[in-house]
């Protein structure tokens, strides 16, 4: 009886070891605890307030797997921009096909041309800049990506008309000055 005591009490240790040993190397295999946040911390720093250190996290916890330092975050943010500009160019196309005409779609006429830009030629320089560490020309295109979103809504506000791409254009910017900032730690 002691012995089966003894090995349910032996079999119950090297589980719990087991299970701590699983924890421990889930950790390790991803992305540093302190890499990102110390990053965001530093980058909001520099943003200018054009994006919130929350934004930051949440953006690139996640997607950092693998970053050895800022210019390799600055380039994950630069690819999550162009996600996010490829997704809206996207549901411009949606939005007119869906017809309605009028302002709202000569608005997004105008938008859709600037996002075409972003997506097809800014974006693409921004992200080879970065890539070959030219981050003071990837910052340059990432501020005409941000200003390519400033520009759809100032289109709407003018018109004092509700823009249906608000949410994506403050997103992309927030991204392009992460982006930016991440450039300017690296």
């Amino acid at each position: 009886m002691a012995s089966s005591s003894t090995n349910r009490n032996n079999i119950t240790s090297l589980l719990t070891l087991m299970f701590f040993i699983i924890i421990n190397v889930r950790e390790v295999a991803g992305e540093p605890p302190s890499v990102v946040p110390s990053a965001c911390k530093r980058a909001y720093g520099v943003g200018i307030g054009s994006f919130t250190e929350d934004f930051c996290l949440s953006a690139l916890t996640g997607h950092s797997a693998g970053a050895a330092d800022d210019g390799d975050l600055a380039l994950i943010a630069v690819d999550l921009a162009t996600a996010n500009a490829t997704d809206t160019e996207r549901k411009i196309d949606e939005l007119l096909r869906g017809g309605g005409g009028g302002d709202v779609s000569e608005g997004l006429q105008s938008c859709r041309a600037l996002y075409k830009a972003v997506v097809h030629q800014y974006q693409p320089q921004c992200r080879a800049a970065v890539k070959d560490r030219r981050f003071a020309d990837g910052k340059l295109c990432l501020f005409w990506t941000a200003q390519a979103t400033a520009d759809c809504e100032r289109w709407f506000q003018q018109r004092m008309l509700a823009s249906p791409v608000a949410r994506e254009d403050d997103s992309l910017a927030k991204l392009a000055n992460l982006a930016i900032a991440l450039s300017s730690i690296a």
